[in-house]
């Protein structure tokens, strides 16, 4: 399992009325049943992001510099916020069934479209994909509960207790369990924060080129609180054959900022809830082009007004992005490079900044848990790119790289070998 760390830097959300719903229910159980789905998709962007960090912690630890106390929050932190996750997106799938119409609909009226404001059946997280998080838990949860079983018992000492703690904490990383997590930590002026999480394998098979979105439109206003989801389904060639695992990735924040879409997949789906309007779901999303930013007009009504069968319109509009200097970059993304680096395999680390500009100073940092630590400082080239190498280390070390462009914005690479 490898975890990548990426900074995400900005969106820009902003909303206009248009009702367009259906009678289905009285008004009042009409907009109570648009607000539960709408806090259920703010209640899965958050858990994620909760669970993804939890899980880094969990996997980044140096359980022989711990003591059993220590151990043990770090492993029932984990089991917590996958219990909270697993319910919220139970509760969200339950919310979605009862706002969404018969299916999700779409008019390819390009560059506008009109879209329901929560998915249809059979478009949202994939029961399986749930499973394994589900099953990863439980099992981590109940070896736990045996260690202290024989510990409350008098069966083990102390210090076998602590063992035991440390040896379940190594055995049931995430690693182990062949999931992939990314977290995205926001630095800067916009402090935000989200996460990603894969079904199985690493994340960065699945970067896009560098660019932008903005989510425009008249209405809301700029620090309006934003929750987003996206999920899609990636192919992944196993013994001859293709295995489509499934990928979400969650982030949230605040009106006026931009996103990254390194961590988007193209004709991936979104989901879109701005505090205080009705959410949006859009199926088959279309990326902008590399160094391209990509406005998204949200024309959404407000909770108070919306029902299950409302339509919103959703426009876009794509145009080049360009910076002035090293001032003006809006986030850098990075990649190991191998992805899953074996034991002693050395890694190279790929720093991009956007907008590509040239002769800003990128630095590298890297601390390892085995102790090793190193930093450097490059140029990034015509690109926008510097790199960064680092030497193998042991069977289950887990590495830390933070990458820090010349105005500040910071990204974090991580990876066990």
């Amino acid at each position: 399992m490898k975890n990548l760390t990426y900074l995400l830097v900005a969106i820009i959300l902003l909303a206009l009325p248009v009702n367009q719903g259906c009678n289905l229910l009285d008004e009042k159980s009409e907009s109570s049943v648009v607000e539960s789905y709408h806090q259920s998709v703010v209640d899965v962007t958050l858990s994620l992001d909760d669970f993804i960090q939890k899980a880094q912690v969990y996997e980044s630890s140096n359980y022989d510099e711990l003591d059993a106390t220590q151990s043990l929050k770090v492993i029932n932190d984990f089991i917590t916020s996958g219990e909270k996750l697993i319910a919220d997106v139970n509760q969200m799938q339950k919310s979605k069934t009862k706002s969404a119409s018969t299916g999700f609909k779409s008019m390819a009226d390009s560059p506008c479209s009109i879209y329901d404001l929560a998915p249809g059946d059979g478009s949202g997280m994939s029961p399986a994909f749930m499973k394994g998080i589900a099953d990863l838990i439980a099992e981590t949860k109940g070896e736990r509960s045996k260690i202290e079983a024989k510990y409350n018992n008098n069966e083990i000492t102390d210090d076998q207790y602590a063992a035991a703690l440390k040896q379940l904490a190594k055995m049931k990383t995430v690693k182990a369990a062949n999931f992939g997590f990314s977290a995205i930590l926001g630095t800067g002026a916009s402090g935000l924060t989200g996460a990603a999480i894969s079904s199985i394998g690493g994340i960065g098979a699945v970067m896009s080129a560098p660019a932008i979105i903005t989510v425009v439109g008249v209405g809301a206003v700029v620090g309006t609180g934003y929750y987003l989801i996206s999920n899609w389904y990636y192919g992944i060639q196993k013994n001859s054959q293709t295995d489509d695992q499934m990928y979400v990735f969650t982030a949230k924040g605040k009106i006026g900022d931009p996103i990254p879409t390194t961590l988007l997949k193209n004709g991936a789906n979104l989901t879109i809830a701005i505090d205080g309007y009705a959410p949006v779901y859009i199926p088959s999303f279309q990326l902008p082009a590399a160094g391209n930013k990509k406005s998204i007009e949200l024309k959404s009504i407000a909770l108070k007004d919306a029902a299950p069968g409302t339509k919103i319109e959703v426009c876009t509009k794509e145009e080049a992005y360009v910076a002035e200097g090293c001032s003006e970059i809006l986030y850098v993304s990075g990649s190991p490079s191998p992805a899953d680096p074996g034991p002693g395999q050395g890694v190279t680390v790929m720093a991009t900044l956007f907008p590509a500009v040239a002769g800003c100073n990128v630095s590298f940092s890297i601390v390892g848990t085995d102790g090793f630590s190193g930093s450097a400082s490059h140029q990034s080239n015509s690109n926008g790119q510097a790199s960064f190498y680092i030497p193998g280390g042991a069977a289950g070390v887990y590495d830390i790289v933070t990458i820090t462009a010349s105005n500040g914005m910071k990204h974090t690479v991580t990876y066990t070998f």
